[in-house]
């Protein structure tokens, strides 16, 4: 839920949703002084009446694009002087002893072959 309400104010989805809220507000409100649907939301929508939370979204709104960017460019030169970086595979030391030690050759001979099973 957090994630989902910081990704909507990086967005400036705050506003919209204020507004839709005020436009809620005021159509529910001319509706009812006004006596008719079609006259509350007409009151509503002609934007000769706004409601308090209007203003407030307006100036907001205003505020927001007045703040300074950051230009791309100063991005792009920030990439550029940090460099590359190389990545080496690790080094296989997670190996069980036994497979890292290297094979060394029987000393003995089997005594015998295993006895076979007659099959007849």
């Amino acid at each position: 839920m957090l994630l989902v309400a910081a990704l909507m104010i990086s967005i400036g989805a705050q506003w919209a949703v204020l507004q839709s809220t005020a436009w809620l507000g005021m159509a529910v409100t001319y509706s009812v002084s006004e006596g008719s649907l079609v006259e509350g939301l007409s009151k509503t929508f002609d934007g000769d009446h706004p409601c308090p939370l209007c203003n407030l979204v307006e100036e907001g709104q205003k505020k927001e694009q007045k703040l300074p960017t950051k230009k791309a460019e100063s991005k792009m030169e920030l990439l550029l002087t940090i460099g590359f970086v190389v990545i080496t595979p690790p080094v296989a030391t997670f190996l069980p002893r036994a497979a890292q030690e290297t094979a060394t050759a029987r000393s003995t001979e089997p005594n015998v072959p295993p006895p076979r099973r007659d099959l007849a």
